[in-house]
């Protein structure tokens, strides 16, 4: 058994490293091609330009968005993760991190939605306000990928208050999408890292299939916890668990 897990864990590393290498291969190869020809005066019109522009700096943020996960991934296979606990009211939180989902939504044509009643925002959570961050931008950057073809374009960030008196009390950040869902087969594996090949990476949306995978370690990272909303029928609703300060 010791023995085909490590074959197994050998499997899935060299699966993430081809695709991985898949998805550097398509931004540097846009770099290049598109720097050359406006370095060599190959793009004259002004509004060309402006667009070859624009496409370099979607790359960029696309290559910055996969280091980051890489390498948080591989902090926290060593075990070498930042603890840098707040606590932090739900609705403040909400306030820190929502400027740059409606950053990575809005080029999608995507619109973010935040709501929740006072008793939600009001609550009071234990977080690492970088790794819930990292945890949304996952999150939303999925639902652009796969959900942006439906007719409603809302991506809904809900706040919500969990738990009894008797109980610890709980925060919940919940973000929900109207696409297409997430079939029974998929939701098998949504959370295993490693489970993207470089020709499923070829043939399917940009991304390497780390985002879930490091998002629920982040969350576990802080006590808490990240589940797909099995119950949502019209499209998908991620819910990211998180404890309260008290």
């Amino acid at each position: 058994m010791l023995l085909f897990g490590v074959v197994r864990l050998s499997e899935r590393r060299a699966a993430f490293v081809s695709a991985v290498t898949h998805e550097l291969r398509t931004p540097l190869t846009t770099f290049q091609m598109y720097a050359e020809m406006l370095s060599e005066g190959m793009v004259p019109d002004p509004d060309r330009q402006r667009g070859y522009l624009n496409t370099l700096r979607a790359e960029a943020a696309r290559l910055i968005h996969l280091v980051e996960n890489v390498l948080s991934y591989a902090r926290l296979e060593r075990s070498t993760s930042q603890h840098r606990m707040k606590d932090v009211p739900l609705g403040e939180l909400i306030e820190q991190v929502k400027g740059r989902l409606i950053d990575r939504a809005r080029p999608a044509g995507m619109e973010l939605v935040d709501r929740g009643d006072d008793s939600a925002f009001s609550t009071v959570v234990r977080v690492n306000p970088s790794a819930v961050e990292q945890i949304l931008f996952n999150l939303v950057d999925n639902a652009c990928k796969y959900a942006g073809t439906g007719a409603d374009k809302r991506l809904c960030l809900i706040a919500k208050r969990s738990g009894r008196a008797t109980f610890r009390v709980q925060g919940q950040l919940r973000l929900r999408d109207h696409g297409p869902g997430i079939s029974r087969g998929d939701c098998r594996r949504l959370f295993r890292p490693f489970s993207k090949s470089s020709q499923e990476a070829a043939n399917s949306a940009p991304g390497v299939g780390l985002g879930l995978a490091l998002s629920r370690r982040l969350a576990r990272d802080m006590g808490g916890d990240l589940r797909l909303d099995t119950s949502v029928a019209d499209g998908a609703c991620f819910v990211l668990t998180l404890l309260s300060s008290m």
